[in-house]
């Protein structure tokens, strides 16, 4: 099964760029990152990158991708 936000990546013009992110995210490479927690949940932060949003969980065995997608239709996968 494909995760939605995996599709959204597979179509995007910038996907290099977005899997490059993630890839930092996965790793905990994120010095380089503005990184801003959502203030409605305070387990999830957000990078953004121009139009796209990536929301990510910390947890104690590492970061998980919540959701990617852009500005206007990121907070949607969070309900």
């Amino acid at each position: 099964m494909v995760v939605k936000w995996k599709k959204f990546i597979e179509k995007h013009p910038f996907r290099d760029i977005i899997n490059h992110i993630i890839k930092d995210i996965e790793t905990n490479n994120l010095e380089q990152y503005f990184i801003k927690p959502l203030s409605w949940y305070t387990q999830y932060f957000r990078i953004r990158k121009g139009n796209i949003r990536i929301v990510f969980e910390k947890t104690s065995k590492g970061n998980n991708i919540v959701a990617v997608d852009t500005r206007g239709q990121i907070y949607r996968w969070l309900k």
